[in-house]
């Protein structure tokens, strides 16, 4: 059994069947290329919501055609990443996890120029997480899960 939901499956098989005719080949033999090219891997249970659905998604949707659900797969790894950095956070710091994340960006030299209270605003305001990659995303949820193991 893989990490996908029966629902993703479904998505992304229909996607690989209409990217494979765009771009004249065989479903299968495009699927494995892209998985190859995309995320480095070889079989669909290598592939979870987490560790590139989105990548191939979004790769996948661009070779159909399909721009605008391309750039939702694109954008959607960021605000999972997001949205996990805060539920850390929030068990960590609760009712201040804006204030926490801010704090480890700051310490870890992840962001510069800007104290604090400055980038929890920004946080909050949605603003200051567009600055970040998604690997710096991926570093500060492992710092805060590190800090949770210590916790607890």
């Amino acid at each position: 059994m893989n990490g996908l939901s029966q629902s993703q499956r479904r998505t992304l098989f229909a996607t690989i069947r209409e990217a494979a005719r765009e771009q004249g080949e065989q479903p299968e033999a495009y699927r494995k290329r892209v998985m190859a090219e995309e995320l480095g891997v070889d079989h669909l249970s290598q592939v979870t919501a987490t560790t590139g659905y989105d990548t191939l998604m979004a790769r996948i949707c661009r070779d159909a055609g399909d721009d605008a659900n391309a750039i939702k797969y694109a954008l959607a790894t960021s605000t999972r990443l997001r949205h996990l950095v805060v539920d850390a956070a929030e068990a960590l710091a609760p009712g201040n996890a804006l204030g926490y994340v801010a704090g480890v960006m700051i310490q870890s030299h992840t962001v510069r120029g800007y104290d604090q209270p400055t980038l929890a605003t920004r946080l909050a305001s949605d603003t200051g997480w567009l600055d970040l990659t998604n690997p710096q995303l991926r570093r500060i949820l492992a710092m805060l899960k590190t800090h949770l193991r210590r916790h607890a």
